[in-house]
């Protein structure tokens, strides 16, 4: 086989401070091209392996490559194929930790090069309907820039806001897989980029690739089971329950479309946060000493913890002003700007250059 022919898989062994990658995560090789699931990729890792690839005497082994204080260290191995679809499934199929990533990261490296090569890149302006209710759905969209809400017209013909996606999230699945009308309406709440793929190159891409069907449908199992949780909680006395099974910002959400009137306890080891309700409106937040906006901000990082509704008590002092959604919004948007100057701070990422 011609040296330009030879293909290699790594794998992420040990990171530290890695901004790129995940332990676990893979790239192969097929000189001179480089395929990973990932948008962005280090060079480190390739500048390094490149020339073990070139001079082809080790079939497999180590490497490890760094830059300023990020390290790394990789597995390889040499591969008669680029990919093979049962090392695929296997994968897929034995990765629980999948998926809790963005949507493109769960799949084989092959299925997301694929995926990407037939999308189009969509922008749309805040505000803009990004998908009609009731109508069907001709894209399947997985979001790169941005926030989208997903909404419901109720028979007054209020506006319920059910959730918010972010970067990684996809939405338009059920309606492209079952040919239904779609129940909710999708907007930008804020400028977006999608990649967007059509429903007819959607159903090849799942013909050609099955092992893409498994990840929807995990996805999928995973979407259900997470309702099924929430409709328990919902239904159980006080509204309590579990951060693990009902995010927080589906919490501020259900509080608000249900127009509650009270103070919800939010609990993580010692630490306890009170956020207080006027008729579905949040008009306060407390941690300890943090308040406002602040207690607001660090209760969305947490992944775990347990909460209760009291309606019976009365909400504390208003210390927050404004529509409830707004208010979530930007407290989202923070912590996305956060963990990017984190990193610009430590060196490890490049700013973001705007055309």
């Amino acid at each position: 086989m011609d040296e330009a022919e030879k293909s290699w898989a790594l794998k992420a062994l040990d990171l530290h401070n890695c901004p790129f990658y995940t332990k676990g995560d893979s790239l192969q090789v097929q000189m001179p091209g480089v395929f990973g699931n990932q948008l962005t990729m280090c060079s480190m890792p390739i500048a390094t392996f490149i020339p073990v690839a070139m001079d082809g005497s080790k079939p497999e082994g180590q490497i490890e490559a760094g830059y300023k204080n990020c390290s790394c260290r990789w597995s390889f191995c040499k591969m008669s194929k680029l990919s093979k679809p049962a090392v695929q499934f296997e994968e897929v199929l034995t990765a629980e930790n999948q998926m809790a990533r963005p949507f493109l990261e769960q799949m084989p490296v092959m299925v997301a090069r694929a995926f990407r090569e037939r999308a189009s890149a969509l922008r749309f302006r805040s505000g803009d309907v990004i998908l009609q209710a009731n109508t069907t759905s001709s894209h399947f969209h997985v979001i790169v820039k941005g926030m989208v809400r997903i909404a419901s017209r109720g028979g007054d013909g209020r506006v319920l806001e059910l959730s918010v996606l972010r970067k990684g999230d996809c939405f338009g699945e059920m309606s492209i897989l079952t040919g239904a009308a779609t129940s909710n309406q999708v907007d930008a709440v804020e400028e977006c980029l999608t990649l967007a793929i059509a429903r007819e190159d959607f159903h090849k891409l799942v013909a050609e690739y099955p092992v893409l069907s498994i990840i929807l449908y995990r996805m999928l199992s995973k979407r259900i089971k997470a309702t099924n949780q929430k409709l328990a909680q919902l239904l159980s006395p006080g509204l309590s329950g579990d951060l693990r099974f009902f995010a927080f910002t589906d919490l501020i959400q259900t509080v608000m479309t249900a127009r509650m009137t009270g103070t919800l306890v939010v609990e993580q080891s010692q630490r306890r946060a009170r956020f207080g309700f006027r008729e579905g409106g949040l008009i306060h937040a407390s941690l300890g000493n943090v308040n406002g906006t602040l207690a607001v901000d660090e209760v969305l990082r947490w992944n775990s913890g347990s909460f209760r509704f009291n309606p019976d008590q009365l909400p504390p002092e208003a210390n927050l002003d404004g529509d409830t959604m707004a208010i979530l919004l930007e407290a989202l948007r923070r912590m996305d700007e956060s963990s990017v100057l984190e990193k610009l701070a430590d060196g490890l990422v490049e700013p973001l250059k705007t055309p």
